[in-house]
């Protein structure tokens, strides 16, 4: 049994009760149930000096219940459960049971709240479902579906409290619940790899007070700034990724005055090597147009990496290493061009859902046959609502999702 009270405030004190009644006197007081029970001469004899009706002591007063069903005061049974399978009542120094007596009151007292736990169950408090912050979403997602999202995109911002304010689902506001409402219909597309009407896109944008003239972690060794953007593609299809570069505020690509190799990978292999050079006529549109590409991308989560390979360079011995912050057009220009952002758009001329390990994770079975799907369905169902629900799944679970 799951007990479900909290640890008492107090320790329970027991004294030796001078003039204790026999066991006739005392079987004679008790209910029908409660004739076999060993717990009302334990009770009275090593307890009810000192947790009694007037002095309470650990803000336990056992006279008025010692006589009455377990059922019926199941948190104060609860507590004498625990100490005295502890064996930390009575206290030492003071008179204590044999160990058959501790032995049989504390199996009396189990089974018996066993049997009432079973025949009136308490699911506690059900009427505030807390929702889950950005970070708990998060997590569920990946636990469920096999998703890893960027759930600071997809829901509004938290409060001072970081999401932990108890708002309840009940409370929620219209324009919360509507963002909730879009995010699950945008992962739920995603984890099943949904045929859009049309083709979509993100952009990722790289800071832009980053100095792009070192290595970024995880990019192959010998490139130079851009950014690495773990992106999952909804679908086998083709895909078009758009390459911007920083400008200045004149609207110049800066640090650009040679040329340079931009590197397009994908899981780290080479897809594309650009070359950016200085337009002869200054319109730098015309350089941001030339990095596109459109190629073929599995669906499921890849590692899109966009980088310029980086040209030797020398650094002079000098008493104080040089400042390497270059992102101000004034106070300290880049010396070489930069990555502003990249766009991903697609899928185009998709060709079906693909095998991810997310769709490996939601549909475990798959029906050859059209007898097969509903009993494949619900199998699927079974194994989603085992995880959302953190426990066994039954047919009266069932029924609900099943109509849909």
């Amino acid at each position: 049994m799951s007990l479900r009270v909290i640890w008492g405030i107090c320790r329970i004190q027991v004294l030796l009760v001078a003039g204790a009644a026999s066991a006739a006197q005392q079987k004679a007081a008790l209910p029908s149930s409660q004739e076999a029970s060993p717990l009302p001469i334990l009770v009275n004899q090593y307890c009810a000096g000192c947790h009694n009706g007037h002095l309470k002591k650990g803000g336990l007063d056992l006279d008025g219940i010692r006589l009455e069903d377990v059922a019926q005061h199941t948190n104060e049974w609860e507590r004498v459960v625990r100490k005295l399978r502890a064996r930390q009542m009575p206290p030492a120094g003071m008179d204590r049971p044999q160990e058959s007596t501790y032995t049989a009151v504390v199996s009396w007292l189990s089974d018996s709240l066993d049997k009432a736990s079973a025949e009136h169950p308490n699911p506690g408090r059900t009427e505030t479902f807390r929702r889950l912050n950005r970070t708990e979403y998060q997590n569920a997602i990946r636990d469920l579906l096999g998703l890893d999202i960027n759930a600071t995109e997809l829901l509004p911002k938290e409060g001072s409290g970081h999401g932990f304010d108890n708002v309840t689902v009940g409370d929620l506001s219209p324009m919360l619940l509507e963002r909730y409402i879009s995010a699950a219909q945008k992962i739920s597309r995603m984890a099943v790899g949904a045929l859009r009407r049309s083709p979509g896109g993100e952009t990722f944008r790289v800071r832009a007070d980053l100095t792009q003239e070192e290595h970024v972690v995880g990019l192959p060794v010998g490139t130079r700034g851009g950014a690495l953007i773990p992106y999952t593609f909804p679908r086998d299809g083709e895909y078009e990724v758009q390459i911007r570069l920083m400008r200045d505020r004149n609207e110049e690509i800066e640090g650009l005055h040679e040329s340079h190799e931009l590197e397009l990978l994908l899981d780290r292999e080479r897809v594309r090597l650009f070359t950016v050079t200085p337009p002869p006529d200054k319109n730098y549109e015309s350089v941001d147009q030339a990095l596109k590409l459109r190629f073929p991308i599995t669906a499921g989560p890849h590692q899109l990496g966009v980088t310029f390979l980086k040209t030797p360079s020398t650094l002079l011995e000098t008493r104080r290493q040089p400042y390497q912050a270059h992102f101000n057009m004034h106070r300290h220009p880049r010396r070489t061009p930069a990555i502003y952002q990249v766009s991903i758009n697609g899928p185009y001329a998709a060709k079906g859902p693909g095998d991810t390990p997310g769709r490996r994770r939601i549909f475990v079975c798959q029906p050859t046959k059209l007898s097969e799907e509903e009993g494949c369905a619900e199998r699927i169902l079974s194994v989603m609502m085992r995880r959302a629900y953190r426990r066994p799944v039954n047919a009266a679970d069932l029924r609900k999702p099943m109509e849909f």
